[in-house]
């Protein structure tokens, strides 16, 4: 039977994390365990084939960045926290990435989509990262349209995945493109996971949640946690701190990052998780319990915070 070959170049610097470069291998050996046709052919490649000398041992390299035009998919690696050093370290592969055929799948794990975005390629396309990681990407490219709430993103020929295990979930759906949904779903029976695990608004903390120095919006904080239920007006909560609902609106936006109402609804999306996971009450009833009288309006809220449904994400949390 002929064997239809996929070849994998594998980018690997100094700055990358070896939990996330020996991931990416290996679940494309796996993915070679998978009765069929398909086989993934690996390539680590540096930036001048020679070892990379990783802060945990050198490792061996397979060639240079000349084996990139060669490839069908390239993946980089999650860099961690190393994004801005690894930029500043690879120039050559940011160029050849820059030249780079449109017909070459790139996929970027985590902090490796620094290295893409460095090319100006993902400029106007959707992008992800690690959601802890997102503000310090954005604000170095900002014309990249981040989407850090998404596990995954797929524009032109550009994957990204967000946080080091969604790596494979990255795996996974560039197999799926390259050999098919049966193959994808086999690896992931192999890997003991789903083909796709849902956003990675999943794992975010909630929205406004940030440290800060306000001690009378950290009352108001404390306020909207016992009293989120209830319908509070902007002139309630000014009058909590005795200030004007203007001087409210700025002081609340500038410690929080977002207005008291919006603060309100990620409380009571926080507070319906907790009653999805816990209960096994209606949603109806839980709806209202967080101060929602209109299920359909909680459930399109809950939606759009979470990507998924309450139901879908009751039923998620029985089976992890």
């Amino acid at each position: 039977m002929t064997k239809q070959v996929h070849r994998v170049g594998v980018y690997v610097c100094r700055h990358h994390s070896l939990a996330s470069v020996g991931l990416v291998l290996d679940t494309f050996r796996m993915a070679n365990q998978v009765p069929g046709t398909h086989r993934f052919a690996l390539t680590r490649i540096s930036q001048d084939g020679q070892p990379v000398p990783h802060p945990d041992g050198a490792l061996t390299m397979d060639g240079d960045l000349t084996a990139m035009a060669g490839m069908d998919l390239i993946v980089i690696p999650s860099l961690w926290a190393q994004g801005d050093a690894a930029v500043a370290d690879n120039p050559l592969l940011i160029e050849a990435l820059q030249a780079l055929s449109p017909q070459v799948l790139v996929a970027t794990m985590c902090t490796g989509a620094y290295l893409l975005a460095a090319t100006g390629r993902l400029n106007e396309r959707r992008a992800t990262t690690h959601w802890m990681l997102a503000d310090g990407f954005h604000e170095r490219f900002p014309d990249v349209q981040l989407k850090p709430s998404e596990n995954l993103t797929h524009d032109g020929n550009f994957i990204c995945s967000g946080g080091s295990l969604a790596a494979v979930d990255a795996c996974l759906y560039v197999v799926q493109l390259l050999a098919g949904r049966d193959t994808a779903r086999e690896l992931a029976r192999m890997l003991v996971t789903e083909v796709q695990r849902g956003p990675q608004a999943l794992y975010l903390p909630p929205e406004g949640w940030r440290q800060h120095a306000d001690a009378e919006v950290r009352k108001l904080q404390a306020y909207l946690a016992d009293h989120h239920a209830q319908s509070l007006t902007l002139d309630d909560l000014a009058s909590q701190i005795h200030v004007s609902v203007r001087t409210l609106q700025r002081r609340f936006l500038a410690a929080t990052g977002m207005s008291p109402i919006q603060y309100q609804q990620a409380v009571r999306i926080e507070r319906g998780k907790d009653l999805l996971e816990a209960d096994k009450l209606p949603v109806q009833e839980i709806a209202a319990q967080v101060g929602y009288q209109d299920r359909v309006a909680f459930g399109r809220l809950f939606k759009k915070v979470t990507g998924m449904t309450p139901a879908s994400y009751r039923q998620r949390q029985r089976r992890v």
